[in-house]
């Protein structure tokens, strides 16, 4: 079971958990004028070694608190995201795509896949027993008895 972003954030420092909201920020472009960062600036910019951030970054709660906090910058997003859609449904022609991606997030259109199982492939089906007696033979086989 997924840990929750308070449990994770128990097990961080108040700079591990200040480190990971930046590199978020920094993904997002929000901390140098539109550009991203490089680790040693953004090292800087927490106040540790860039091998500390390297360290922080292998280390599998802050992985986890870094992808948490990054879910909810993008969800922040989400009604930006939904009226640029809107926008392209009601262009006077609209993007089929962005139709078709309207439908699904509403549920009314599914991925559905098809598997087949053919069970006519010529093989006569053996009985139980018949399973039974050549497992025995194997057994017998494999213990040096045949």
């Amino acid at each position: 079971m997924a840990k929750r972003r308070s449990e994770i954030g128990r097990t961080l420092t108040d700079q591990q958990k200040r480190a990971a909201q930046l590199l978020v920020a920094n993904e997002f472009c929000e901390l140098s004028q539109g550009k991203k960062l490089n680790r040693e600036e953004l090292a800087a910019e927490i106040g540790i070694a860039k091998s500390t951030l390297y360290e922080w970054m292998r280390n599998p709660d802050f992985n986890e608190y870094h992808r948490m906090v990054s879910r909810d910058k993008l969800h922040a997003y989400s009604s930006e995201v939904d009226a640029a859609l809107l926008k392209l449904v009601r262009m006077p022609e609209p993007r089929i795509k962005a139709i078709e991606l309207w439908y699904k997030l509403q549920g009314e259109i599914t991925d559905r896949y098809v598997v087949e199982n053919e069970s006519g492939t010529g093989i006569p089906r053996k009985s139980d027993a018949e399973v039974a007696a050549e497992i025995q033979k194997l057994a017998e086989l494999v213990n040096g008895e045949g």
